[in-house]
C-alpha cells in the first residue's frame, strides 16, 4: 500500500496570508496481503522523504537504502534475516553418523535449526559458552606451522585436508590466529598453510605452546547439531532434539544504508550484518543477533605495513566480509536502545565522527578471540553513554590504534556505561582500551567517566600471564582524563606502557576520583626503546578498597600523586 501525505505551509503574498499544500512524502506499507510483500520492492518505488511501515513477518532479504530522509519502521515482530530455507535434504552417512546433505550451490555462513544456532564442525567439540576457552586443547605450534596436539588422550581426526586450526599461544596472546589445514602427517601432526594465516607470528615468531581447536573440517563433523560446507553443499548431523526447520545464512548483510538522514526503527536483524555509509543515520530499537559469522581473512605475509606478520584485517571488522557486525563510516550516526549480540568478531565498528551510542546492549561477542572489542569507537567526537557491555571475549570499547589501523579516537566521551565479564579470551585489553599512539601525535583529548566495570580477569586456561586491566591506556597514548569510575575484580586496575622517550612519551593522562575494589597492582612500566620513565601520568584522589597495596602505584612514571589511598590487601 502507498499513500501520499500533504502538509500545509503558510506564505505571504501581497501582505496576505495564503495557505498552500506542500508535498511531505509518501507512506508505504509492507506485509502479507499488502501491495509490497518485501521491503526491497517498496524501496524500489520509494523516493527521498518517504516512509515505510513494515508489518510483522520474516523478511529474507538484504535491504539497500539509497534514498535520503526516509524512515523504515517495524510494526510488531519484524525479522530481517540473512537466512534462506535450507530446502530438501538427502539422508547420508557422515563419519559413521546419520546425517543430511543439502545442495546449496553457494556459500553458507551460518546454520540454524528453528531458533537453535548450530555450530560449525569442530574438534574438540564445544561444551562451554563460546566466550570460554575451557574446551581448547593444548597444542604445540612448530616453527614451520605444524600443529601437534599434546593433551593426554586427545588425538586429532585421522583425516584432515580442509578446515582451519584456530589457536593462541605464548607467541600471540593478543589475539588468535587462523591457519588453513592442508593435511595430516603420519605422526598425527596437523600441516597448515602458514602463508595464508589470518594472523602472523609464524616462522621464527610462531613457536610456542598454546591453545587451539580445529574448525570447519569435514573430518571433525561428528556431533549432533554440527555442520560442514564446501561452498556448494552442506552436511549436517541433526540435533538430538530437532526444534524446527533448517535455515542457512547465505547473505552477509541485512541492511546497507547509503542515503542520508535515514531512520530504522523496531527492526530485528538475525544472522545479518549492517553497513552505514550515509550521514545522519539513526538505528532506534533495533536488534542485531548472530551478526558476525566465522570468516577467514588470509594475511599476505609480504605486506610491508605488517609487523612480524600481524594481520591488518582479521581482527578489525572488514566490511567486505561482514565481520564488523555493524560497520559505520558515515558521520553523526545514532544508535538508541539497540541490541548487538552473538558474533565471532565485534559488534559495531565506528569509523565515522560525531556519533552517539546510547542505551544499547552489547553481549556475547568475539568468539574467535581476535583482538577486537564489542564496540570500536575510532572516530572523532563520538559519545557512548548508558550502554551495557557483557560476556565478551575481548574488551568493551576500544579507541583505536594509530600504528596498525591509522586511526584513533579524539575527543571521545564514554560515560555512564556498565561493563561486566570482558576479556575472557584476551589477555592484554580491558573494560576500555586504546593503543599505539605517540606523545607527539595529536592528543586524544578523550574522557572516560562515571562508568562501572566488574570482572576483567582474562582467559581461565592457558600458558600465558594475564595482563588485562580495568582501564588500559597503552603504548604512549596521550590525552586521557579517566575519572569518577568504579572498577571491581580487575587483575590490574590501570595499565600503561611507556615505549618512547622525549617527544614520543605519553602526556596528559589523568586518573582521578576513581574507586577500585578487589583489584591487583597498577601496571606501569617501560619497555622497547624507552630508556627512562618520562611519561606524564597523574593519579589524584583515587581510592582502592580490598586491593593490593600497589593498586595505586606511585613510581617515577607518575608525575602528580596526590591524596590516593589503597586499602588492605585482598
Amino acid at each position: 500500500m502507498k499513500t501520499t501525505i500533504y502538509a500545509s505551509i503558510i506564505i505571504i503574498v501581497g501582505g496576505l496570508l495564503v495557505t498552500a499544500p506542500a508535498f511531505a512524502g509518501s507512506s508505504f506499507t509492507v506485509g502479507i496481503g499488502e501491495k509490497y510483500t518485501t521491503i526491497s520492492a517498496a524501496l524500489l518505488d520509494m523516493k527521498d522523504g518517504d516512509s515505510c511501515i513494515v508489518k510483522t513477518g520474516i523478511y529474507r532479504e538484504c535491504i539497500v537504502v539509497p534514498q535520503n530522509d526516509v524512515t523504515l519502521r517495524g510494526e510488531g515482530n519484524v525479522i530481517i534475516t540473512g537466512c534462506d530455507d535450507a530446502g530438501k535434504a538427502r539422508p547420508t552417512k557422515i563419519n559413521g553418523h546419520d546425517g543430511l546433505v543439502f545442495d546449496t550451490g553457494k556459500p553458507v555462513y551460518e546454520a540454524f535449526a528453528g531458533e537453535q544456532y548450530l555450530p560449525l564442525a569442530r574438534f574438540p567439540n564445544k561444551t562451554t559458552p563460546m566466550t570460554s576457552n575451557e574446551d581448547w586443547a593444548f597444542a604445540t605450534i612448530e616453527d614451520n606451522g605444524d600443529v601437534l596436539f599434546t593433551e593426554p588422550n586427545l588425538a586429532a581426526p585421522q583425516s584432515l585436508d580442509d578446515g582451519f586450526y584456530v589457536g593462541a599461544g605464548t607467541f600471540s596472546t593478543w589475539y588468535s590466529l587462523t591457519l588453513p589445514i592442508i593435511g595430516l602427517l603420519e605422526n598425527g601432526v596437523i600441516r597448515i598453510n602458514s602463508d595464508n594465516a589470518s594472523s602472523g607470528y609464524l616462522g621464527r615468531y610462531g613457536k610456542g605452546k598454546g591453545l587451539g581447536f580445529v574448525i570447519g573440517a569435514k573430518a571433525a563433523l561428528n556431533a549432533p547439531g554440527e555442520w560442514y560446507t564446501d561452498g556448494k553443499q552442506v552436511w549436517l548431523i541433526p540435533p538430538d532434539k530437532k526444534p524446527g526447520g533448517y535455515e542457512f545464512r547465505t547473505r552477509l548483510y541485512g541492511v546497507v544504508v547509503k542515503g542520508k538522514s535515514v531512520l530504522l526503527e523496531n527492526l530485528q536483524f538475525r544472522a545479518a550484518a549492517g553497513r552505514v555509509d550515509g550521514d545522519d543515520v539513526t538505528f532506534r530499537k533495533c536488534s542485531f543477533e548472530y551478526i558476525s559469522p566465522f570468516a577467514h581473512n588470509p594475511n599476505p605475509r609480504d605486506e610491508p605495513q605488517n609487523k612480524k606478520g600481524q594481520s591488518m584485517a582479521s581482527g578489525w571488522g572488514t566490511p567486505d566480509n561482514g565481520t564488523a557486525g555493524v560497520f559505520v563510516q558515515g558521520d553523526r550516526f545514532v544508535a538508541e536502545n539497540c541490541r548487538f549480540a552473538k558474533s565471532w568478531w565485534c559488534g559495531m565498528m565506528m569509523r565515522g565522527n560525531r556519533a552517539r551510542i546510547e542505551n544499547c546492549l552489547f553481549e556475547d561477542m568475539n568468539w574467535i578471540a581476535k583482538r577486537c572489542a564489542a564496540l570500536f569507537s575510532w572516530g572523532d567526537d563520538n559519545v557512548v553513554r548508558y550502554c551495557t557491555f557483557r560476556n565478551l571475549g575481548g574488551s568493551g570499547i576500544e579507541g583505536g590504534n594509530d600504528s596498525w589501523i591509522g586511526q584513533y579516537a579524539k575527543r571521545n566521551i564514554w560515560e555512564y556505561n556498565y561493563i561486566e565479564d570482558v576479556c575472557k579470551l584476551i589477555v592484554d585489553q580491558g573494560f576500555f582500551y586504546v593503543n599505539h599512539q605517540k606523545g607527539d601525535n595529536p592528543a586524544s583529548g578523550s574522557v572516560w567517566r562515571y562508568n562501572v566495570g566488574k570482572t576483567v580477569q582474562g582467559p581461565k586456561k592457558g600458558p600465558w600471564g594475564r595482563n588485562v586491566a580495568a582501564y588500559y591506556v597503552d603504548n604512549n597514548s596521550s590525552g586521557y582524563h579517566i575519572h569518577n569510575n568504579i572498577a571491581i575484580d580487575a587483575i590490574n586496575p590501570m595499565k600503561h606502557n611507556d615505549t618512547l622517550d622525549g617527544p614520543g612519551a605519553s602526556k596528559d593522562i589523568w586518573y582521578y576520583n576513581n574507586t577500585f575494589y578487589k583489584c591487583g597492582d597498577a601496571a606501569f612500566g617501560n619497555f622497547g626503546n624507552s630508556q627512562k620513565r618520562d611519561a606524564d601520568l597523574n593519579l589524584v584522589n583515587n581510592l582502592a578498597v580490598s586491593c593490593s597495596k600497589k593498586a595505586l602505584s606511585n613510581n617515577d612514571m607518575v608525575k602528580d600523586y596526590v591524596n590516593n589511598h589503597a586499602g588492605v590487601d585482598k
